[in-house]
């Protein structure tokens, strides 16, 4: 009966622990002040649409697939070097396009 119980309190510490974290980002958003959260939204919703115009879709036809979505960035440096290397898949992507014509 001790081992059911450690058992099933461990399991509940895990699923709350769980929600808990998954809610994290929503209850920060929430307990923020209207500005700042604003502010906060219209920059990943900036940062989305960047992300968007930069993203090289024909790479992932051609089967490379690190970073897609730009979930190392970190900071200016990291995203300036993702926009150059979606530049670059661009321009791969684009030679070998030439290629199949010629």
């Amino acid at each position: 009966a001790v081992v059911s119980t450690q058992s099933t309190g461990i399991a509940v510490a895990t699923v709350s622990g769980i929600m808990v974290l998954t809610a994290y980002p929503k209850i920060m958003l929430m307990l923020m002040k209207k500005e700042f959260r604003t502010q906060f939204v219209d920059r990943e919703k900036d940062l989305q649409r960047r992300l968007n115009f930069y993203r090289c879709t024909e790479a992932s036809e051609a089967g490379q697939y690190d970073d897609y979505y730009g979930d190392q960035i970190k900071d200016l440096t990291d995203y300036r070097y993702w926009v150059r290397i979606q530049q670059i898949k661009r321009q791969n992507i684009e030679a070998l396009n030439r290629a199949r014509v010629n």
